[in-house]
């Protein structure tokens, strides 16, 4: 599964547009299929406030799926 899908995954599960991901992660609404599309890389920071908007407890398994491999969020 890539990022992509997995956040499609939540935001189908939490009955939400992706207009109100946008607005509740502070990620731009022209932005945010880009990136869910693999056309944009996400900064570390969008991808945990994409993980807080979705309420993800663990934002690990999104951060791998982005990209990012060890703790300290190196690519």
């Amino acid at each position: 599964m890539t990022f992509g899908q997995k956040i499609e995954q939540l935001r189908t599960q939490r009955n939400m547009t992706l207009r109100k991901l946008a607005e509740k992660s502070g990620i731009s609404y022209s932005l945010l299929p880009a990136m869910l599309r693999g056309e944009r890389v996400p900064a570390k920071e969008a991808v945990l406030s994409l993980a807080r908007a979705l309420q993800v407890e663990d934002a690990d398994e999104l951060l791998r799926l982005a990209g990012y491999t060890g703790t300290g969020g190196e690519r």
